[in-house]
């Protein structure tokens, strides 16, 4: 059999509702790389929130923050910074309308404001997290590779009609919507490793569940959606599977003879 390089998201994809993942999906992560198949985290979470499942799991090659930052094999590999000028500009304009910003480097996160707000504490929440420590000028000397805000829908028009060219704005909650370099995103450096790393388009395959998982699920090879995922994201996908609390990783790996 030919090796693939398989990516998953982590949550509502590797982790169940209770943020935690089950013993079949550990158990088929290691008969993936026994038999010689490369296993990639891709997830929006950025190292710091990561790392605990990176480390439970042993992956080795793990893709950040919406694609912005790349491991592999544990060595960094690749980076996608956020403009530092528009950045500013954006916190400019959130300050303004009270909407709070978490900064994304590397391997910390950082909070605009002083107070915490309730939209912050339950955004953060859903992802089994907390707001993070204050710190109102690190995007001024640290490397940004995604932003947190909180806003809902029906505020997103400050943002989201053109004023920032060189961003992209994905929701993934109720009030909490990532800020993403313009060129970025999963889909763009899982295509990048698997040219880079030496596989065919064809023998690439991702599980994903969310809107950022949309275009990283209809670029791969075969795009496999978690039976909880959105209907917009199993409609793209080439395969349904059971939800992430019903095993739905090892079942399709199982089903496509990978395991």
């Amino acid at each position: 059999m030919k090796k693939k390089m398989i990516f998953f998201d982590i949550d509502g994809t590797l982790l169940n509702d209770e943020k935690k993942f089950s013993p079949n999906t550990k158990k088929a992560l290691e008969k993936l790389k026994e038999k010689g198949h490369e296993i990639v985290i891709a997830t929006g979470r950025n190292l710091f929130l990561a790392k605990s499942v990176i480390d439970d799991l042993a992956f080795e090659n793990y893709i950040l923050c919406n694609g912005a930052v790349g491991y592999y094999h544990n060595e960094l590999v690749y980076e996608n910074r956020l403009d530092q000028s528009e950045l500013k500009r954006l916190v400019e304009i959130a300050d303004k309308h009270d909407h709070d910003v978490i900064y994304e480097s590397a391997d910390k996160l950082r909070r605009r404001s002083k107070d915490n707000n309730a939209r912050m504490i339950n955004a953060m929440k859903s992802v089994g997290s907390s707001p993070p420590p204050h710190d109102s000028d690190y995007h001024l000397t640290n490397p940004i590779y995604q932003g947190l805000i909180f806003y809902t829908d029906e505020e997103k028009n400050a943002y989201e009609n053109g004023q920032f060219p060189k961003f992209k704005f994905i929701r993934w909650h109720d009030h909490g919507v990532d800020i993403v370099p313009h060129d970025g995103s999963k889909a763009n450096t899982v295509l990048s490793y698997a040219n880079k790393y030496g596989f065919a388009l064809e023998d690439t395959i991702a599980f994903g569940d969310g809107l950022n998982d949309l275009e990283m699920l209809s670029e791969v090879g075969t795009g496999i959606a978690m039976g909880n995922a959105l209907e917009t994201v199993k409609l793209k996908a080439d395969k349904i599977t059971k939800n992430c609390n019903e095993d739905g990783i090892y079942l399709a790996l199982k089903e496509l003879s990978l395991i």
